[in-house]
Formats: C-alpha cells, sequence, structure tokens
C-alpha cells in the first residue's frame, strides 16, 4: 500500500505554489526527454463542468425511478443535514483517500483539504501505467456508485437511510467529473502500457 501522508487543512493557493513536498519529490526524478507532455485544459474544473451531465442524470433519475415505485413522500427531512455532512465528507477527503490507496506500494502520496475553498487534494510524485492511472482516477466514484445502490435497493420502509444516501450519491458521482476528465484524455492520447508522470503542472507520459 502506498505511504499516505495526511496534511490538513491548508489553503489552495499554498497547495498549486509549486512549493509542497511533492513538487520536490518531483523535481528530483529523471523523466525521458521523449516524455510527452499531455495537453489538459488550463481551468480544469471549468473544463469538467460538461463531465457532470451524465452522473447528474443518473442520480436524477434514481430518484424519479424511486418516486415512482412509492406513492408516499420517499425522503425524511431530519436525516437531510447528515445527508448533506456524509455527501460533503465524501467529496473531500475520502474522494482523496480513494485516489491514494490506488498508488503503487511505497510510493509516498500527499492528501488534504482547503476548507476555506471548499477543495481537496491527493499529489505524488509517482509514476503509475496508463492502466493505473485510470484506476486511480475512477476510485472516488465508488463513493456515489455504493449509495446509489442502496438507494435504489433500500425499501420505502427505510426512508431514513434513503435520506442518508441521496447527497452522497449525487456528491460521489458528480465530484470526480475533473477525474473523468483526464481518463477520456488518457484513452485518447496516450497508448496503452505508457507510464505516466505528474510534474508540476500538470501531466507527461512516455513508453
Amino acid at each position: 500500500m502506498a505511504h499516505i501522508i495526511w496534511c490538513g487543512n491548508k489553503n489552495w493557493d499554498d497547495v498549486s505554489n509549486g512549493n509542497q513536498l511533492w513538487d520536490k519529490e518531483i523535481s528530483e526524478k529523471n523523466i525521458p526527454e521523449k516524455a510527452v507532455f499531455l495537453d489538459r485544459p488550463a481551468d480544469i474544473v471549468k473544463a469538467s463542468v460538461p463531465y457532470m451531465i451524465v452522473p447528474c442524470i443518473i442520480c436524477f433519475a434514481a430518484v424519479l425511478i424511486k418516486k415512482e415505485l412509492s406513492d408516499v413522500f420517499i425522503f425524511n427531512v431530519w436525516f437531510m443535514p447528515l445527508s448533506f455532512l456524509i455527501g460533503l465528507i465524501a467529496a473531500m477527503p475520502l474522494h482523496e483517500l480513494f485516489h491514494a490507496v490506488c498508488y503503487p506500494k511505497g510510493e509516498r502520496v500527499y492528501i488534504g483539504v482547503s476548507i476555506k475553498q471548499l477543495r481537496a487534494f491527493a499529489a505524488s510524485a509517482a509514476a503509475m501505467s496508463r492502466e493505473r492511472y485510470i484506476l486511480m482516477s475512477l476510485a472516488p466514484s465508488a463513493l456515489g456508485v455504493i449509495p446509489l445502490v442502496i438507494f435504489l435497493a433500500c425499501p420505502i420502509t427505510m426512508k431514513w437511510l434513503i435520506t442518508i444516501c441521496v447527497v452522497p450519491m449525487f456528491m460521489g458521482l458528480i465530484s470526480p467529473a475533473p477525474d473523468y476528465m483526464d481518463v477520456i484524455l488518457l484513452l485518447k492520447k496516450v497508448p496503452k502500457g505508457a507510464t505516466v508522470q505528474p510534474l508540476k503542472n500538470g501531466l507527461v507520459w512516455y513508453e
């Protein structure tokens, strides 16, 4: 398992200033001259918005299906604050932890949150195969898939559990939108078996 290091709450400007521990570790990497820079959008969050559409449709469809199967209100509003709390945790620190556990054994992965900016991060100097990088990118979507399955399978008599699952379902499937975008880029532009290496300003790949 990777060596996961919790960095706590950090200002996002500090996270991305290029002077963090993982940046120093990246600078010590011996990257082949033939490495190809992966062209990603400058504003990743903005560019990933279209990748939120399908997850949103899936979640709203699940709510409509559940509603159609019942002739009563399907939520217990008393449990909605807990649902939001769990959804926020799923979309931030747990999301990054699910990324981190996919890194190769012994590699250092730094995770933390930027509460003021409502963002979180998982950063590492580790190189990975394209296939492992895709797995790492998609891993946090499990935080949406699991509550989605529970939401659909749960009997209407357990409104409290249905309610608890609804926000994590949405947040867990929507928050990986930038990761979905990366996966599409990797599938389109990086050949099978290639190695993906993070830099201070993006990703490169080489064979």
